[in-house]
């Protein structure tokens, strides 16, 4: 799996970089101006026609990592967002996916969407594509972590933060691979406690990166004090209830959640990290589907 998902990135960053060439191309092949805006009063004229502002337009634009300045004419523009939501395209959405509108309204809520947030009748279709086959899994994790008492909103909530944060570092989905395969080594240990110090502080170094690298902060506490990671796997006698929240970097709680005694027992505290691990390459993954969608649906018009 992870090396499946190491192709499909590689194969999606090459299709970005061949869709801006194309873009550039055919901007040159048609104009004499080249990196020029579409004329500001038709752009304008075209936004408000969908409802955006110029800041939506350049937002989307952001997040699949497309210049404004690629498009001379709001009708190459227009080709690369897309066709507007109506009831009949979305009829169709449905229809590909058996899905009434109730059902595709309940499976985006269970990944934090909502149709709300779509514009475009292909966006919808790119990401019911991506939701149905990984519905079975996403339910998975969140059982999980049920057992340690997060809800199905936290996750989605946890989810949502996570996939905004891994827009922002076309990287991440490398780095996590590593840290997931340095992860599993540990996953067969019964009792934290047995490590060498070593061993311990290689534990904490991974986690502390898979923590920096989702741009979130735990703390811990027992006993109504504050206890570091380190000194919590290292610990010799079975904890009461562990107290764990988790914050944004600026500040804000996304999940709290209690390891109940039994955890440390089985060692069941790193199969829970591993879980959240999941929950981050997970929103990695939607985020590269989205982009290799929206590449393919170009590529396609542009032949």
């Amino acid at each position: 799996m992870i090396l499946t998902k190491k192709r499909s990135d590689y194969l999606m960053r090459f299709k970005k970089a061949l869709l801006i060439c194309l873009l550039s191309f055919s901007v040159f092949m048609n104009n004499d101006t080249i990196f020029a805006a579409p004329p500001e009063n038709e752009l304008n004229q075209y936004l408000a026609e969908i409802g955006w502002t110029k800041q939506d337009l350049m937002d989307y634009l952001d997040y699949y990592e497309i210049p404004l300045e690629e498009f001379s004419t709001v009708a190459e523009l227009q080709f690369i967002l897309g066709t507007p939501i109506n009831a009949a395209n979305l009829q169709e959405v449905l229809s590909k996916y058996n899905l009434t509108e109730a059902e595709l309204n309940e499976l985006m809520d269970h990944f934090g969407d909502s149709l709300n947030d779509y514009t475009f009748i292909e966006d919808v279709d790119a990401a019911v594509d991506f939701y149905v086959n990984h519905d079975e899994y996403m339910a998975g994790v969140e059982n999980e972590l049920a057992k340690i008492g997060l809800t199905e909103e936290e996750v989605e909530k946890f989810f949502t933060y996570l996939t905004e944060v891994e827009e922002k570092n076309e990287n991440q989905l490398d780095q996590m691979e590593g840290i997931d395969t340095r992860l599993e080594s540990f996953l067969y240990v019964d009792d934290t406690s047995q490590l060498s110090d070593e061993e311990i502080d290689e534990l904490v170094q991974i986690m502390e990166e898979s923590i920096a690298l989702y741009e979130i902060k735990f703390k811990f506490s027992l006993d109504n004090k504050d206890i570091s990671l380190n000194e919590l796997l290292k610990m010799k006698e079975i904890p009461s209830t562990l107290y764990a929240s988790i914050y944004s970097t600026a500040g804000e709680l996304l999940i709290d959640f209690a390891l109940p005694p039994e955890y440390f027992v089985t060692a069941e505290v790193i199969d829970e990290g591993e879980e959240m691990v999941h929950v981050g390459e997970l929103s990695d993954d939607f985020v590269d589907h989205m982009h290799e969608e929206k590449y393919d649906e170009i590529h396609g018009g542009l032949k």
